[in-house]
C-alpha cells in the first residue's frame, strides 16, 4: 500500500532550475541535483505529465536509462508543479495551490491550467479576459532568466494551451512558444528545435499520458506502451547529438475508487469562508475556526496552519494572503470533490470520475523520476 510521504524541497523539482541555469553558467543560489549534464551545451528538459516513478518503474527503460527518484510538490498537481519546475520555487514562495486556486485578484477560486473559474467550463476562456497571470503573480522563470542573458529559449506545448493565462506565467521570456496538434506533431516541432543551432534550451510538454490515466487508471498496459514509445521516440530523437536531455514530470497517480462530495457536508461549508479548492486527492480549506474535528470523519489527513510550511515549503510575504488555513491529503484510495453548480439535484455519475488522480501525499503520487539522456 502507498504511504503518505511529505515534499522533500531538498531533492525536487524545484531544483530543476539551478541545474539548467548551470549549463549556461548563470549562478542563482538554489539546491543542486547533481544531474550530469555538460555545460555551454544546447539543453532540453521534456516534462511528461502524470509519469511518476510508479509507471517508470515498470517500463522496459527502467534499467537502462540513467535516472534517480527526486520529490513533486505539494499539491502534486500539475498547475503547481510546473510552476515549481519552470521558476525554482515551492508553491508557499508562488502561490498557485492545487488545481482549483484562490487568486485574491481574480475575486474567486480559479482553474489556472484551464484558464477558467473552478464552476466553468475549460472553453470559457475567462481568465484572459481578466488579465495575465503573470502580471497577477509576476514569478521569474528559466526562460526569463535565459532571455536576460541572450540566451534563446522556446517552449513546445499543446496548441490549446498556447495563448492561455497559464502559459503566460510559466513560458515568460521564453523566444517563441511552439503549439502543436497531436503526439506526431509535438515530435516534429521537438525535432526542429534540436536541429536549430539558435535555440539553446527547449521546454517540451507531452500532456498524453496524464490524460490516458485519468481515463483507463495509471496501472493498465496501454498507458505503460504508450510511456515506452515517447521514451523511445525521445531517446531516438536524440542519439548522436551533443545535447543535455531531462525527461522529468510533475506527479504520478492513485486509482481513486471513493468520491467524497463536500458539499453536502452542511455543517462543514458554514465554517468556511470559501468552498472547499485543492484538488480531488488534496482539499484545501479556508476557515477562521479549528475544522480539524468536523474533517475528522473522512479518510484524510489533516494539517492545520502551523503546518503549512511542512507542505508549501517556505512562504513569501507576497502571497501569504494565497494560503490555505488547512490542507487535507486524501488517504487509500479515497477522493474528494466539491459541487460548484447552483443545481445540486443531479446524482453524480460514478463515470464521470477519473479512474485515477493525483494531487495528494502517497507515494504513488510525489515520487517521480528525473532521467538524463
Amino acid at each position: 500500500m502507498s504511504k503518505l510521504i511529505l515534499p522533500d524541497y531538498n531533492n525536487s523539482i524545484c531544483s530543476l532550475l539551478t541545474e539548467e541555469l548551470n549549463v549556461f553558467n548563470i549562478e542563482n543560489g538554489g539546491k543542486r541535483l547533481n544531474l550530469d549534464l555538460k555545460a555551454g551545451r544546447k539543453t532540453s528538459t521534456v516534462f511528461l505529465d502524470g509519469f511518476g516513478w510508479n509507471l517508470f518503474s515498470k517500463t522496459k527503460y527502467f534499467s537502462t536509462l540513467n535516472s534517480r527518484k527526486i520529490s513533486s510538490v505539494f499539491p502534486s498537481s500539475t498547475d503547481t508543479a510546473s510552476l515549481s519546475l519552470v521558476s525554482g520555487l515551492n508553491p508557499g514562495m508562488h502561490g498557485i495551490i492545487g488545481y482549483k486556486a484562490f487568486l485574491k485578484l481574480t475575486g474567486a477560486v480559479v482553474k489556472p491550467l484551464e484558464n477558467t473559474y473552478a464552476s466553468a467550463f475549460h472553453s470559457n476562456n475567462l481568465l484572459s479576459r481578466i488579465g495575465k497571470l503573470k502580471d497577477m503573480l509576476r514569478v521569474k522563470t528559466i526562460f526569463d532568466h535565459l532571455s536576460k542573458n541572450k540566451i534563446n529559449s522556446v517552449a513546445i506545448t499543446p496548441d490549446f494551451t498556447v495563448n492561455s493565462s497559464f502559459s503566460s506565467l510559466i513560458f515568460s521570456g521564453a523566444k517563441e512558444i511552439i503549439g502543436y496538434e497531436n503526439i506526431w506533431d509535438a515530435f516534429y516541432a521537438y525535432r526542429k528545435a534540436l536541429d536549430n543551432n539558435a535555440v539553446k534550451f527547449i521546454h517540451f510538454y507531452i500532456p498524453y499520458i496524464d490524460a490516458l490515466e485519468h481515463i483507463y487508471g495509471y496501472e493498465n498496459l496501454e498507458i505503460k506502451e504508450a510511456s515506452e514509445y515517447i521514451l523511445e521516440k525521445l531517446i531516438d530523437l536524440n542519439k548522436g547529438r551533443k545535447t543535455n536531455t531531462i525527461i522529468t514530470a510533475d506527479h504520478g497517480h492513485k486509482t481513486v475508487n471513493n468520491i467524497i462530495d463536500l458539499s453536502r457536508d452542511k455543517k462543514l461549508i458554514k465554517k468556511l469562508e470559501l468552498p472547499p479548492y485543492g484538488d480531488t486527492r488534496a482539499p484545501l480549506f479556508r476557515s477562521r475556526y479549528n475544522i480539524k474535528e468536523d474533517l475528522k470523519k473522512y479518510n484524510m489527513k489533516v494539517f492545520g496552519r502551523e503546518e503549512r510550511e511542512l507542505l508549501l515549503g517556505k512562504i513569501g510575504k507576497d502571497v501569504e494572503d494565497l494560503m490555505p488555513d488547512f490542507m487535507g491529503a486524501a488517504e487509500e484510495d479515497f477522493g474528494f470533490t466539491f459541487n460548484y453548480k447552483l443545481d445540486k439535484t443531479r446524482e453524480r455519475n460514478e463515470k464521470d470520475e477519473p479512474a485515477s488522480n493525483h494531487g495528494g501525499l502517497s507515494t504513488d503520487e510525489m515520487e517521480i523520476p528525473i532521467i538524463t539522456v
